[in-house]
């Protein structure tokens, strides 16, 4: 049971530390305010994480795999191309609603390329499945689709997917797309692009 307990309340500081790296940056993230807001002494979180760069460190892993245990869900189910490729998109968009920390973290390395300890970093990203790509690949190879560039394409996807997030862009950008029109624009561009 306490080991149950503790891995909670690692994943439980892990929460807290997205949501302050996301909102302030590594260099203006506080372990005090972490261990606050995680109902915690700050000594206690030393006890789960050595250093703040470990614990940044352990929460950019955290994302990679939750990002890829979500991505494995979707890849092996047993639809076609383009649902899977709906059924990413619209969990990309409920991300936005749900884990607003966790996609900033994550754009701000996959686009904006000026990662906190780059080599670091880095090395876990590798780690990072891009289901787009790979279902894409899935439709060409299955005749569903038609592209040369299925790794491009479905970049370019996951761009337009987190250009249409307000919230991963820059405050009082204006929206560029309606929040209810997002989704079946980017799924009539997809169809436009893929189509045979």
């Amino acid at each position: 049971m306490k080991i149950i307990n503790q891995k909670r309340k690692k994943e439980e500081i892990i929460e807290v530390a997205a949501r302050e790296f996301a909102e302030k940056g590594y260099d203006g993230a506080n372990i005090n305010e972490i261990a606050i807001m995680a109902g915690i002494g700050k000594g206690t979180i030393y006890l789960y994480f050595k250093t703040k760069k470990d614990l940044y460190l352990e929460t950019i892993r955290a994302i990679v795999d939750r990002f890829n245990e979500m991505s494995e869900q979707i890849v092996s189910m047993d639809l076609n191309p383009f649902e899977k490729l709906k059924l990413v998109i619209e969990t990309f968009f409920q991300l936005e609603r749900e884990s607003i920390s966790y996609l900033k973290l994550w754009s701000r390395h996959q686009f904006q390329h000026n990662p906190v300890f780059p080599e670091e970093v880095s090395k876990i990203f590798k780690d990072l499945r891009q289901p787009l790509c790979e279902i894409i690949e899935e439709g060409v190879e299955k005749g569903e689709f038609s592209t040369p560039y299925p790794t491009v394409t479905g970049y370019f996807i996951l761009s337009l997917i987190v250009m249409l997030m307000p919230n991963l862009q820059r405050p009082n950008s204006v929206p560029l797309v309606q929040e209810e029109e997002r989704i079946p624009f980017i799924l009539d561009t997809v169809r436009k692009l893929l189509q045979k």
